[in-house]
């Protein structure tokens, strides 16, 4: 997880050469997955969050991949926060748990230490060379993160 942190492990059973008798263990990503603005008001992607869940049955057969948007599929740990009203929404099916509130609370509190580091970043005359620009953000970045005790991420 130190590179690539948005993959997990997979088993495939299906696609060139992998079947059913013969799966393979691959990195994946959630798919289809939703995303909001953190100031996309909660009761508006509770609402939207709370019209799949209940009307899943209704749609699930519609389209191929709309069975991955059952509540009980979703990836709640993954590397980006859930919005607090696509939480309150879960929490009422059933589909949120003590360590899924935990693990999103620690991805808030880092977009909380991204979003700091990046305004230093704009503030302290960063290059204006695109090459540069990126490596100087990709340090402080890091650094932001390490003073944190917070993963990176892009490690090499």
């Amino acid at each position: 997880h130190k590179v690539g942190s948005f993959f997990f492990p997979q088993l495939a059973t299906c696609g060139a050469g992998i079947t059913p008798q013969k799966p393979v263990e691959l990195g994946n990503y959630p798919y289809p997955i939703f995303v909001a603005y953190a100031s996309q008001p909660a009761d508006q992607v509770y609402a939207i969050t709370k019209a799949m869940i209940v009307n899943y049955d209704a749609y699930k057969d519609s389209a191929p991949g709309a069975g991955g948007l059952a509540a009980d599929r979703q990836t709640k740990n993954w590397v980006v926060p859930v919005h607090p009203g696509a939480v309150k929404a879960l929490k009422e099916a059933g589909q949120w748990s003590d360590a899924q509130e935990a693990h999103n609370n620690k991805l808030i509190k880092r977009q909380e230490v991204l979003g700091a580091a990046w305004a230093d970043y704009g503030k302290s005359n960063p290059p204006s060379d695109d090459k540069a620009f990126l490596a100087g953000w990709m340090k402080a970045r890091a650094t932001a993160l390490a003073k944190a005790d917070m993963p990176n991420g892009f490690e090499e």
